[in-house]
């Protein structure tokens, strides 16, 4: 997990994750979890007949989820709150066995008052393994400021 501190991201900055790939767990523990039952995420007979996807697809918002885990590991535990997830564009499906990454953009910062904390605004894209971009979101999370070492 990375040890960056609001201090140290600067707008323009770009950083990229890991890659993940979504697996039948995932997608069966997220459509449970969230009480989904859109045959388009459950149903694989009903996909291949009914929609243009060629069977089953993973939920948009457990994409989103696993983007969230990403960031968590690219910007660690100076990230105090999440203030403002918006924007949400799912540009193309991501299906059971696709792996993902993500990166992020930094596009701004604003120290606050307390001089503890501060506000990084950034641009997050999610690729599948064939470089498509699948999804993408602007954030606005509190970060912790100065040396991050003494949280972990």
């Amino acid at each position: 997990m990375s040890n960056r501190s609001l201090d140290d991201l600067n707008p323009g900055d770009v950083f990229k994750s890991y890659g993940r790939t979504v697996t039948e767990t995932d997608i069966v523990n997220f459509t449970c979890l969230a009480g989904l039952k859109l045959p388009i995420f459950i149903n694989e007979e009903f996909a291949k007949k009914h929609t243009d996807f060629g069977g089953r697809i993973c939920p948009g918002l457990l994409t989103a989820s696993i983007a969230a885990g990403m960031m968590e590991e690219i910007l660690g535990p100076a990230t105090i709150a999440a203030l403002e997830l918006t924007d949400f564009k799912f540009t193309v499906p991501v299906r059971p066995g696709d792996t993902l990454r993500a990166e992020i953009t930094i596009e701004g910062k604003k120290n606050l008052s307390d001089g503890k904390r501060g506000v990084m605004s950034g641009r997050v894209r999610v690729f599948n393994q064939r470089a498509q971009q699948v999804f993408e979101f602007s954030e606005k999370l509190m970060m912790r400021r100065g040396r991050v070492d003494d949280l972990v």
